[in-house]
C-alpha cells in the first residue's frame, strides 16, 4: 500500500478534462468517460499500476479527439493522421487512435486516393505521375494508388495537356520546346504531350 497515490483534488481544465492532484502535485488530466468509468473521486487511492492503465486510457482518448478535429478540416490518410499524431503522442497511442477512426469508417484511403486523385486531376491539372508522386508520399500503398488511377483512362491525361496549353501555356507557345519541357518537369509523358500538341495545331520546329 505504500506505492498507493490517493487523489486528493479534481478540477476542470480550460479545455473541459478532469485534472487529477495527489497533494500539490499534478498527475495528468481525463475527460469525463474515463473519469467515470474508473469511479475516480476525490479520496480515491490507486496503485501506480491503476494510474499508469488510467492515464494511457487518458491518452488514447485525447488522441481519438485529436483525430477527429483533423478529420473534421479534410480527409486523411492513415499514415498521414498516425503522423500528424506522433507530434503529441507515442507511436502505440497513435496507432490505437488511427485504428479506431478506421474501424468507424472514418479512415479509408482507397476513398481518400480516389478523391485527392480527381482533385490533383481535374482542379490542379497534374500528371499521373505527379499525383502516384503526391499519394505515395502521403503513405497511400502503391497497390491502392494503382487500381485507383486506374479509374481514369489515359485520355484523360491529354485532354488534361489541351486545357494547359489553351489556358496556363497560350501566350507561350512562340516557344513551344520550352512549354515541352515544363510540361515533362510536371510529369507529363513526351509522346501525350506530342498528341495533345498535333491536336491544336502546334508543331515543333524542324532543324
Amino acid at each position: 500500500m505504500l506505492n498507493n497515490i490517493t487523489i486528493t483534488d479534481i478540477t476542470r481544465t480550460k479545455k473541459g478534462y478532469n485534472a487529477l492532484f495527489a497533494g500539490d502535485e499534478f498527475l495528468f488530466s481525463v475527460d469525463d468517460v474515463v473519469l467515470y468509468k474508473n469511479n475516480i473521486c476525490i479520496g480515491s487511492c490507486l496503485s501506480q499500476q491503476e494510474l499508469s492503465c488510467i492515464s494511457k486510457q487518458s491518452s488514447n482518448a485525447k488522441a481519438v479527439d485529436k483525430c477527429y478535429t483533423f478529420l473534421s478540416a479534410r480527409m486523411h490518410s492513415r499514415k498521414e493522421l498516425f503522423d500528424k499524431l506522433c507530434r503529441s503522442y507515442d507511436g502505440e497511442t497513435a496507432r490505437y487512435a488511427v485504428d479506431k477512426m478506421e474501424e468507424m469508417g472514418l479512415v479509408d484511403d482507397t476513398r481518400f486516393a480516389e478523391m485527392k486523385a480527381e482533385y490533383l486531376l481535374n482542379v490542379k491539372k497534374q500528371s499521373f505521375a505527379a499525383i502516384r508522386g503526391k499519394l505515395a508520399s502521403l503513405g497511400v500503398d502503391k497497390d491502392i494508388i494503382d487500381s485507383v488511377l486506374l479509374n481514369f483512362g489515359p485520355e484523360d491525361q491529354t485532354e488534361e495537356i489541351i486545357h494547359l496549353l489553351q489556358t496556363k501555356y497560350r501566350t507561350k507557345m512562340s516557344q513551344p520546346e520550352k512549354v515541352i519541357a515544363s510540361l515533362i518537369r510536371k510529369g507529363f509523358r513526351y509522346n501525350e504531350i506530342k498528341q495533345a500538341m498535333d491536336s491544336q495545331d502546334i508543331y515543333l520546329q524542324e532543324y
